[in-house]
Order: structure tokens, then C-alpha cells, then sequence
């Protein structure tokens, strides 16, 4: 087998659009792309509810209040934290899974 071991860098217009390593497959930039105006619009509502919880919510509280799934929520909220809108609270809670989850709140 034959890996590649330089270091993936994001795109340099990361956090403001969504992005892709730079060694991704031309498939994984063309939806970085293609999603650019939708993604702008779900960081804003995801900062919208955000800046109304004064704790803060999960990724999957997020999800519920803004009607998008929690893997649409995930890289949004990556966005928004690189970009210093978003920050992580110390606090945690169990997931449906019972899995341990971020909480996050508007910066």
C-alpha cells in the first residue's frame, strides 16, 4: 500500500466557506463548494439560537432547535468556533447514545 504522509492543511478560505484538505479528492471540494451559500445560512441560524441560550446547547441541541440534522449542525459549529463566534463551555452532557457531548455557547 502506497499513504501519503504530508500534513492536510485546510482551505485557506476556511472558516467563511467549507472546506477541504487540500489533498481531498476533486468529489470532496466540489461539495465544499456547492454548499457554501447554504452553509452561511445555517451558521447563522445555529449563532441565532446560540445567542439566545444563555448555557448553551449540544450539537444536538442545536439540531432539534434549528430543524437540521446534528452531522449538519457538527461542521458548522466548527466553522463557527475557528471563526471565534462559537466557544466551548467546560460543560458536558450524555447524548442519546449516552455518549458525552460539548457543550457549546455563542462567544
Amino acid at each position: 500500500m502506497n499513504y501519503t504522509t504530508t500534513q492536510a492543511r485546510a482551505s485557506e478560505r476556511y472558516p467563511n466557506h467549507p472546506g477541504s484538505r487540500d489533498n481531498a479528492p476533486e468529489t470532496s471540494r466540489e461539495a465544499a463548494r456547492t454548499i457554501v451559500d447554504i452553509a452561511k445560512t445555517h451558521r447563522g441560524k445555529i449563532l441565532d439560537v446560540l445567542k439566545g441560550e444563555t448555557f448553551g446547547l449540544s450539537s444536538e441541541g442545536i439540531a432539534g432547535k434549528v430543524g437540521l440534522t446534528k452531522y449538519s449542525v457538527r461542521p458548522r459549529i466548527s466553522e463557527l468556533v475557528a471563526s471565534g463566534e462559537v466557544i466551548e463551555t467546560p460543560f458536558r452532557e450524555k447524548n442519546g447514545e449516552g455518549r458525552s457531548v460539548v457543550i457549546w455557547r455563542a462567544a
